[in-house]
């Protein structure tokens, strides 16, 4: 019975001290709240769900085609044995923590991905009545090439891959977005050949 009286006391004083300081419980630092993964993502991009047949071998062939101011690129054709076959291309960009985010972008997206390449390109001032501007071209998987206005810069130009996490790199010059063009070019020759 002492013992149930101890706890009683001990409960009734903690709930005291909190009712008669609720400032200094404004003043505690805010916890982190949990993270809560929720289910994967369905696949935007064939690339991206591509499931080799039950019993096929799997073959990925690919192209490293190179990198522009963090922006890897590379060319790739997943093919099983039993006559899958996706073809298309992988960016990628270094996040935090060095953890590289990824955007896949199917052969039939690069002829749109180009000209948007190019509409950017052609930007050269503000398109708009208001002193900013951002403009956006997105693909299927998330590969996010931006445009936008800068105080000291004219117009820079910014590529952001991953669907879940994202990683940036910005700010680009218009040479750097040149490359970057290129390099898709590249890609979509490449994936115009061949059986």
């Amino acid at each position: 019975m002492q013992r149930v009286a101890r706890a009683c006391v001990v409960i009734g004083v903690v709930w005291c001290v909190m009712l008669a300081s609720p400032a200094s419980a404004q003043n505690a630092a805010p916890q982190p709240s949990p993270i809560v993964m929720g289910p994967p993502l369905p696949p935007a991009t064939l690339l991206e769900g591509f499931r080799p047949a039950a019993g096929s071998i799997l073959t990925v062939g690919y192209d490293d085609l190179g990198e522009v101011a963090g922006v890897s690129v590379d060319v790739r054709e997943i093919r099983d044995s039993a006559g899958g076959r996706v073809r298309g291309v992988v960016v990628d960009i270094a996040g935090a923590q060095s953890v590289r985010e990824q955007s896949f972008v199917d052969a039939d997206e690069l002829p749109g991905l180009l000209k948007a390449f190019d509409a950017l390109l052609a930007v050269t001032g503000n398109p708009t009545e208001f002193k900013s501007f951002e403009m956006h071209y997105a693909t299927k998987g998330e590969l996010d090439l931006m445009a936008s206005s800068s105080r000291n810069h004219g117009v820079v130009y910014a590529v952001e891959v991953g669907r879940l996490v994202k990683a940036r790199r910005a700010p680009l010059t218009a040479g750097e977005l040149h490359q970057l063009r290129t390099l898709f070019e590249v890609a979509a020759q490449k994936l115009s050949i061949g059986p």
